[in-house]
């Protein structure tokens, strides 16, 4: 009985597919097109499309450091090498941020690739000086927004705030 069981629970979590993780997808479910498609994602190592799917989940999802370990078997196409290379900006754009604000080295006049994506955002106007600061919080205002960099105390985390109209629209923490 136990064994019957097990089965059941094993085959409730891992049976997951490749369409049901394109479903996901589709539909906007960045969370479960990450967690649920690092399940099945050895099956599929050569299909940079699901792997980009799944890596490009995971940093909408802000878990950039498993998008980074899915992005280097992005290998086999121009897409998937394209989406490897900004998954991997991402990355050193967080660790370049989180060096500033924990070991305070200076980003003035680095330059990354540019994307939409709040880290990118973020780097940006902090090392072109676009930025006012208030104790250990960094301000970008653009377009309307309010971004906010700052450190979690006693964490070697970074949390980032987006406003508009003074409400707070979304957190995103990065270690």
């Amino acid at each position: 009985m136990k064994k019957l069981l097990f089965l059941m629970i094993f085959i409730n979590l891992f049976g997951v597919t490749k369409n049901e993780i394109y479903t996901f997808y589709k539909n906007k479910n960045y969370k479960e097109t990450c967690t649920k498609g690092m399940w099945i994602l050895n099956k599929y190592r050569k299909d940079d499309n699901y792997m980009s799917i799944v890596a490009l989940s995971c940093v909408k999802n802000d878990m950039i450091n498993t998008a980074i370990r899915i992005s280097k078997y992005m290998i086999h196409t121009p897409i998937g090498r394209q989406n490897a290379s900004y998954i991997s900006s991402l990355f050193l754009t967080k660790k370049l941020l989180l060096q500033m604000m924990f070991d305070k080295i200076d980003i003035t006049n680095l330059s990354l690739p540019k994307s939409d994506h709040i880290l990118s955002i973020l780097f940006e106007n902090i090392s072109h000086n676009n930025y006012s600061k208030v104790d250990n919080m960094y301000i970008v205002q653009q377009n309307g927004y309010r971004y906010t960099l700052s450190t979690i105390d006693n964490e070697n985390k970074i949390i980032i705030k987006i406003y508009k109209n003074n409400n707070l629209l979304s957190k995103h923490i990065y270690w």
